[in-house]
């Protein structure tokens, strides 16, 4: 990553359609997540998903919350940058990823939150092999 800091109209401008790309994936994970409740899940688009093969609720839910993480990560890394003209170091990253696993963990259970946990470490390691 270069040592360049970008402008202040495109550090908002990028913050603001992180944090937009962030809350559309918050609202669609809480909207499966009220659909899978036991006593709507008949009449849901989340029971015919499960009716047609139950692994498919399981990849929404977790790509869902995979688009959550990433646009979270961004936007608090925006963020800090934007603010104190510092890059955010891992502490934040790590942090928002044990939010989103924890978040995703208590929503949906456990194999949702372990296919999350991977898929997100994956974009964990994007992010490492960017510094090089």
């Amino acid at each position: 990553m270069s040592d360049d800091i970008p402008e202040r109209r495109e550090m908002i401008r990028s913050t603001v359609i992180t944090i937009l790309l962030t809350v559309v994936f918050l609202i669609l994970g809480l909207a499966f997540w009220a659909w899978s409740s036991p006593a709507v899940i008949d009449t849901s688009p989340i029971g015919v998903l499960n009716s047609i093969n139950p692994f498919v609720t399981v990849l929404i839910e977790s790509l869902t919350m995979l688009g959550m993480f990433i646009f979270f990560s961004v936007t608090v890394i925006n963020l800090r940058l934007f603010i104190s003209n510092v890059r955010a170091g891992w502490f934040e990253v790590i942090a928002i990823f044990i939010l989103i696993i924890a978040m995703s963990w208590l929503m949906f259970g456990s194999g949702v939150g372990g296919v999350t946990a991977v898929l997100s470490l994956g974009f964990v390691v994007y992010l490492y092999l960017l510094q090089e």
